[in-house]
């Protein structure tokens, strides 16, 4: 990965590299972990649209990494990725849901957003959370 061609793509604005390179700072790769910098560039890039920079956003604001951690916050970026068919979001969300951990347990919700992801199976290459979805699904529909 070319993290000077990265910065000069994410500093003239392309909302790709903004995604890339804010993930790299917010987990450490090929560069420094640097939360305020990741945060910098998964804000420019969410704020314009992009579905995998607000999945990152959201977990800086669940897990408090440069900021203060707010869960609400956390869980509105999460539904935000959700809306723009973020399966990771949809994943996470199902969990938040099915576990009331952060909220009430809410079933309904729980079963919406891992509906929403089991529906992406084809195009996804995590059969952990795919199988954990269905099993989800599975005891909710089987208990109706």
């Amino acid at each position: 990965m070319n993290i000077s061609d990265l910065r000069k793509k994410a500093d003239s604005g392309n909302v790709v590299a903004q995604t890339v390179l804010g993930t790299c700072y917010l987990d450490g790769t090929e560069v420094e972990i640097d939360h305020s910098e990741a945060f910098r560039l998964l804000s420019l890039a969410a704020d314009r649209g992009a579905a995998r920079a607000m999945v990152s956003l959201a977990r800086i604001y669940m897990e408090g990494l440069g900021v203060s951690k707010d869960l609400a916050e956390g869980i509105r970026w999460y539904e935000r990725a959700s809306r723009g068919g973020e399966f990771i979001a949809q994943i996470q969300l199902g969990r938040i849901y099915s576990q009331g951990k952060l909220r009430p347990a809410n079933e309904r919700l729980a079963l919406e957003y891992y509906k929403a992801a089991v529906d992406q199976e084809a195009a996804v290459d995590e059969p952990g959370a795919i199988a954990e979805a269905k099993a989800y699904i599975s005891r909710r529909e089987n208990y109706k």
